[in-house]
């Protein structure tokens, strides 16, 4: 296959969306520019930045190997969508504007890849990084962590339907995009990203493309994800808007007939609400109407109060009733659920040894 003026396609395609990040753009180009795999095209979309980033860009407008395109600027995962879109290589990575990653990560990522065509995608161990660059501790993944425990540190090839039972449970425990080698024609089957799901939209393609592939792990920490007050994918405290979101792409996943789900899964009594179960829970308890709230925050609290009336009353006349006691079943034990889900769904757990 030739293209671009007969010019034979590159393996990967790195693609990376760009919007006002110009502090952090010399040390990301950097990583790209460093990676012991060199058959690659980098495809960088700027939404029309005003920092300096297109500016910046400029001075690598002559590699042939780097293709420069202004996008209009429809959110962030609308530039993810049109740098996927222009990708040529078998195999895509999504290159963050802000974060970075070793030299050996595309490497690393595309060696399961290659060895076994079934295996569509590939995720490798990240290491948290603040504004300055400086390694912090995994956050947001520290449950999943736990729970997943000495495969963190074993190559392994995880089944999809354990992967997916595990998304139900923790979130994307992939973390970051920017630890994912996919195949191109995954997008054929998942799609691109909604526009519509705000900061989640990364949970429901994740979803789609776990349902499509094994996933082969590589567990060196080769890419990284930064932290920053102003991230707009930064999950971090997820408010009752943003919580209403994710269960939406829970439900659009779990109730789409061409989702490849086990048909004996229905069956299960309730199995839909069983794999739901601690985001509606969770749902609840970021209205936060307890007394604890009150005291601290009175106004915001009143505010609360307004939101479970319109959104969830039986919720707020519930607590009412209870004289906004806290409820601990609001706040389950994550790791002890997905195991009960891992039994439930009867999904293969551990993962396989490998030696990626």
């Amino acid at each position: 296959m030739l293209s671009l003026g007969g010019m034979k396609p590159p393996l990967i395609s790195i693609c990376l969306p760009n919007l006002n990040t110009r502090p952090f753009l010399e040390e990301r180009m950097e990583t790209i520019l460093a990676q012991t795999f060199t058959d690659w095209e980098l495809i960088v979309c700027d939404s029309h930045s005003d920092d300096g980033s297109w500016e910046f860009f400029q001075k690598f407008a002559d590699d042939p190997r780097v293709r420069l395109h202004q996008v209009p600027r429809e959110g962030i995962y609308a530039g993810w969508n049109e740098c996927l879109k222009r990708a040529r290589g078998r195999y895509l990575y999504i290159a963050t504007s802000d974060d970075t990653a070793k030299p050996q990560l595309l490497e690393r990522l595309l060696a399961p890849l290659t060895r076994d065509p079934g295996i569509r995608v590939a995720v490798c161990d990240y290491q948290v990084i603040d504004g300055g660059s400086r390694p912090i501790e995994p956050l947001a993944q520290d449950k999943p962590r736990l729970f997943i425990g000495k495969w963190m540190k074993q190559p392994c090839l995880r089944p999809r339907l354990t992967e997916f039972v595990l998304h139900c449970c923790f979130g994307t425990i992939w973390g970051t995009m920017t630890a994912v080698l996919f195949q191109h024609s995954l997008l054929k089957q998942v799609g691109l990203f909604r526009t519509d799901r705000g900061s989640v939209a990364d949970i429901e393609w994740t979803l789609r493309a776990t349902l499509a592939s094994d996933v082969a792990f590589i567990p060196e920490r080769l890419a990284t994800w930064r932290m920053r007050p102003d991230q707009a994918t930064q999950h971090g405290s997820l408010s009752w808007r943003l919580l209403r979101t994710t269960l939406a792409c829970f439900d659009a996943v779990l109730h789409d007939p061409n989702a490849e789900l086990p048909a004996d899964w229905r069956s299960i009594p309730h199995w839909d609400r069983e794999l739901t179960k601690i985001w509606r829970l969770e749902y609840l308890d970021s209205f936060h109407l307890d007394r604890r709230a009150a005291r601290e925050n009175p106004t915001q609290f009143l505010m609360n109060c307004w939101a479970g009336l319109r959104l969830k009353p039986d919720l707020f006349f519930s607590q009412l009733a209870r004289g906004f006691a806290w409820r601990k079943e609001f706040s389950p034990d994550r790791i002890a659920r997905a195991q009960e889900l891992i039994d439930l769904f009867q999904v293969p757990w551990p993962p396989r040894e490998a030696a990626w």
